[in-house]
């Protein structure tokens, strides 16, 4: 699939380069994303640089805008819609602040697509923000990967260990990690593979799009830091800075363009 950007780049000086932002997933792979949706109480901050902005209302329209062509590449969502349901099929979310926020009330209620995105952003928001709907809590992501990793392996077991899709894992975030030694650690797990770029983990095959969302006062360019002194030894992470960036669609087909499969 090629994604052609429309949007006019825009954001801070340390706003990343869109010819930066290439393709990850160039091969003939399978796909299977995954988003990683920060949730912490700086989301839901007025920026400095114009009070009536906040990075949560600039993230989850970036997050929902992306969503069509991830749903996409959802390999199981003919099967998991076939009986027209639309609890199922798209791509499963794992929200996170100082602890892993479960969308919906079981392990398996996280699949966002566009029918239900809506509904399910809307009750996530009423479980785990505050009176006033705002976000809180910190930055701490392991729980969240945690939780991904079980999910990856219940539904993905039986298959031959190379028949596994790759996991393209979009963490959209606004600030650095409280548990990045944690991250860092199992990151180490992990070994590149020099042909395709990915990282080898054990039982499968991924890479990780980190979009870091907020205004130039922000925390961002920590963040951005951060991640990419991860990436320095594990390089199948790539970070992307949308520094002072408010078009949500922007972001969104940058993200679209680093991890929708080419040959999709």
């Amino acid at each position: 699939m090629q994604i052609t950007r429309t949007e006019t780049p825009t954001g801070g000086l340390n706003r990343t380069r869109r010819e930066e932002i290439v393709p990850l997933n160039t091969g003939s792979r399978e796909v299977e994303p995954e988003f990683y949706l920060d949730s912490s109480e700086s989301e839901g901050w007025p920026w400095d640089s114009d009070p009536s902005r906040n990075t949560w209302d600039i993230q989850v329209p970036a997050m929902r805008g992306v969503l069509v062509p991830f749903e996409q590449l959802d390999s199981q969502a003919a099967d998991e819609q076939a009986g027209g349901s639309d609890e199922e099929g798209g791509v499963f979310a794992y929200g996170f602040s100082n602890r892993y926020q479960m969308f919906g009330s079981e392990p398996d209620d996280g699949d966002l697509n566009s029918s239900n995105v809506d509904r399910k952003l809307a009750d996530y928001i009423a479980k785990y923000f505050d009176r006033e709907g705002k976000p809180r809590g910190g930055t701490e992501i392991m729980e969240a990967i945690k939780a991904a990793d079980k999910r990856y392996m219940g539904e993905f077991r039986k298959d031959d260990r190379d028949e596994r899709p790759v996991r393209a894992r979009v963490v959209f975030t606004d600030g650095a990690l409280r548990d990045a030694d944690a991250f860092r650690r199992y990151l180490a797990q992990a070994t590149l593979d020099k042909e395709t770029g990915y990282g080898s983990h054990g039982d499968w095959d991924e890479v990780w799009a980190i979009a870091i969302i907020g205004p130039a006062e922000g925390g961002g360019n920590e963040a951005h830091r951060q991640y990419q002194d991860l990436a320095a030894d594990h390089p199948w992470i790539h970070s992307y800075n949308f520094e002072a960036v408010v078009n949500p669609d922007e972001i969104a087909e940058d993200i679209a363009v680093a991890v929708v499969p080419t040959q999709a």
